[in-house]
């Protein structure tokens, strides 16, 4: 695959998973299988090593997964290990990733809240006893609108997702 053909689809895919990518099984979407062959997946609990070169013993590729988000590095790598079990595969190898910073801002508009606050105490006497009752009052508070920013790291990766061919 061309090098601008992959920034592309890396670009168009960050679109779609930053608006709402939320849960591994949700990356599923951006996993493409490059065989026919089906591999049966490996159970949950089935360790799956993340490599960050090509192995040295014989491999077949299957597939790739390649998205961004911003969901941090433990999602990234549970999204690996997810997606890598559910379609078989012995090891991933993840080609290469990136990290970018991106300054977000909200406008927060201006408010007024009411403020309860003690009120005048009126003093009853009734029968040679005294009762106190109080009448809360509310007054206005004006809070002042502002821009509030954050910074979200976004992160995108290129795995290859293999399995391992056997020595005959």
């Amino acid at each position: 695959m061309s090098r601008s053909f992959s920034s592309a689809l890396i670009g168009i895919l960050s679109a779609l998973v930053l608006a709402g990518c939320a849960s591994v099984e949700s990356t599923s979407d951006f996993y493409l299988s490059y065989t026919p062959d089906i591999y049966p997946p490996k159970p949950k609990d089935y360790p799956i090593p993340i490599l960050g070169r090509a192995p040295d013993r014989p491999y077949k590729t299957i597939g790739r997964l390649t998205f961004q988000s911003d969901q941090g590095w433990k999602f990234m790598r549970e999204s690996m290990l997810y997606n890598a079990r559910a379609n078989g595969a012995d090891a991933v190898i993840l080609k290469s990733s990136d990290s970018r910073e991106l300054q977000r801002f909200q406008e927060v508009p201006p408010r007024t809240e009411w403020v309860q606050v003690p009120g005048p105490v009126i003093v009853q006497k009734n029968n040679n006893k005294t009762y106190y009752q109080s009448f809360p009052n509310y007054v206005p508070v004006f809070r002042p609108g502002y821009i509030r920013s954050w910074i979200d790291v976004i992160i995108g990766i290129d795995a290859e997702m293999i399995v391992f061919k056997n020595k005959r």
